[in-house]
């Protein structure tokens, strides 16, 4: 709880501690030719004058690298223009390839933000069209052609607006409590819920963990994935769905071992009898 308290209390201020091994990952990361792609020549000079004298971190020391797939940049020229648009409250006229394989020319849009998927390994931009009131996302790879536009303050505002109003329908809330048992894991627990707004609340008298998740729609299976992964620590309280296809997970899990317990016992009955 103390770690946690001093954690928050931290952020609240825009205060951030990082140790010495991070300072050291993030030197042997600057040397990568991605760094060079996605960063300014200011920001890497900045970086590289404070981490001079930081620890050389040599992973072959402690690795032995058998094999690997291809690997691909995790930079994209796009990036950079698009980072700008969003901090300066630009929109784009955006061209590029839809699923169909057709064109989709010049679409007015107005970018607000840039994610990262580890799973598909692309980069995304989600934007607002303002023709259609809708929230979009587009690879990076499929843009063919990215102009930048100006956006009157007043327009800027009223797409923000938009962008926050259908976000916040688009999302749901779920609680899960950290059994106490496995209370000394909760750093562990909100790494894996990392990726989403959270809050903790800690009950003194029970001695029990909540954390309330703030979550789209669309990543409530991310977070079933992450329930089961985490197993008997933690629980959720108040959302039926996620609930019940937990149960029906456990079910199957059961049924499966079961199964085999049977068949054991059987064959060893079988061998008894011969």
């Amino acid at each position: 709880m103390f770690n946690y308290q001093i954690m928050t209390r931290l952020n609240e201020t825009g205060l951030f501690t990082w140790t010495s091994q991070e300072r050291a990952w993030l030197r042997m990361m600057m040397k990568y030719p991605a760094a060079q792609e996605a960063l300014s020549s200011t920001t890497l000079a900045k970086l590289n004058s404070m981490l001079h004298d930081e620890q050389h971190l040599n992973l072959q020391d402690y690795l032995t690298e058998k094999a690997k797939s291809e690997e691909s940049s995790v930079s994209h020229p796009l990036l950079r223009p698009l980072r700008h648009m969003i901090l300066n409250g630009e929109g784009f006229q955006l061209t590029g390839r839809i699923r169909s394989g057709r064109t989709s020319q010049e679409q007015l849009g107005f970018p607000y933000k840039l994610e990262y998927s580890m799973v598909k390994k692309e980069w995304y931009v989600l934007w607002y069209a303002p023709n259609y009131a809708r929230l979009m996302c587009t690879k990076l790879q499929s843009i063919t052609k990215l102009e930048p536009i100006s956006i009157k303050p007043e327009a800027a505002a009223q797409y923000k607006e938009s962008i926050a109003l259908i976000t916040e329908k688009r999302k749901t809330s779920i609680t899960i409590e950290v059994l106490p048992e496995f209370n000394a894991e909760l750093s562990r627990i909100l790494y894996a819920f990392s990726c989403f707004e959270r809050k903790v609340e800690y009950n003194e008298a029970n001695h029990v963990y909540r954390i309330l998740l703030t979550v789209p729609r669309n990543e409530v299976d991310y977070v079933l994935s992450k329930m089961r992964f985490l197993g008997k620590r933690v629980r959720i309280m108040d959302h039926s769905t996620l609930q019940d296809r937990m149960s029906e997970t456990a079910a199957k899990v059961l049924a499966r071992y079961a199964q085999s317990d049977s068949g054991q016992v059987h064959n060893e009955t079988v061998a008894q009898g011969d």
